[in-house]
């Protein structure tokens, strides 16, 4: 991701890139949810079901302030929400742990897992990907008082690195940590934001975006280094779900060429999306 203005950073928060796991636990909010899935991306009417990792702001949230379909809001939501209204859908959202999210998806549980995911060459081997709708990077977070101190990842020599487990960021930290640093994976954002505030890690690696909102929220943290990675963001379906791949694929490419994306991108970002 190209660096973002201050009004971007003022609700930025995003990117997943995640694993599987054999114990898939999902939960929702949606009353159409007792439907075990989706009819697939064939015709109109039906339900779309998404599996996502919530929260994760600003891309996938709660609808607190605002009432939504399905209950929940963020970029990526208001994307899928889109796809899935012109092709005359009600979209259902599972709220499903990123370390089970593709073993969900593979059980039938959802169409398509929309939660940030960044696309990699092992994921597509087990898995199909839309055209990438997001650029991300990664980062360093560190409280403020220690900003002077941990400037990048080779300054946190014999310190705890604290990741989201099973993600791009904890791959990328595991190949390039200083020697002695120790790697601490946690659930969840919400649960490295707290660590780091109690002191049992020193530093946060993750999503450029998750970072860069944090920081605009609690004037304790501070982001020292930006990290280049060049990740994407794909929604993934199953291999063989062409139908659904089909019509996210479709969607997509209509939001990009009516505006709506663009609009979608300035609402949550403060800025139009940075051009390839």
């Amino acid at each position: 991701m190209t660096v973002l203005t201050v009004a971007a950073l003022a609700v930025l928060a995003a990117g997943c890139g995640k694993s599987d796991s054999s114990a898939p636990t999902t939960t929702t909010k949606d009353a159409t949810a007792t439907t075990a899935k989706g009819d697939g991306g064939s015709g109109a009417g039906g339900t779309l079901t998404i599996c996502s990792d919530i929260p994760y702001e600003p891309m996938e949230m709660e609808a607190t302030t605002t009432k939504t379909p399905s209950g929940y809001t963020g970029f990526d939501i208001d994307l899928v929400q889109q796809i899935a209204t012109k092709a005359g859908r009600s979209l259902v959202v599972k709220v499903t742990p990123f370390d089970s999210i593709f073993a969900s998806m593979d059980a039938g549980t959802c169409d398509a897992v929309v939660s940030s995911v960044t696309i990699t060459d092992e994921r597509k081997a087990n898995m199909a990907f839309t055209t990438p709708y997001f650029d991300s990077n990664q980062s360093l977070m560190v409280l403020k008082k220690n900003a002077q101190k941990f400037k990048t990842i080779d300054d946190l020599a014999g310190k705890t690195i604290g990741v989201q487990s099973g993600t791009t960021g904890e791959e990328w930290v595991n190949s390039h940590k200083p020697s002695g640093a120790t790697v601490k994976a946690l659930p969840g954002a919400a649960d490295l934001f707290a660590a780091l505030e109690a002191g049992s890690i020193d530093a946060i690696l993750q999503d450029y975006p998750i970072n860069a909102y944090r920081a605009t929220k609690d004037k304790n943290v501070v982001i020292t280094q930006k990290i280049q990675t060049d990740e994407k963001y794909g929604m993934a379906v199953k291999k063989g779900d062409t139908a659904t791949l089909d019509m996210l694929d479709k969607g997509l490419s209509t939001a990009k060429s009516d505006g709506s994306y663009d609009k979608l991108y300035e609402k949550y970002f403060g800025e139009k999306p940075p051009t390839s």
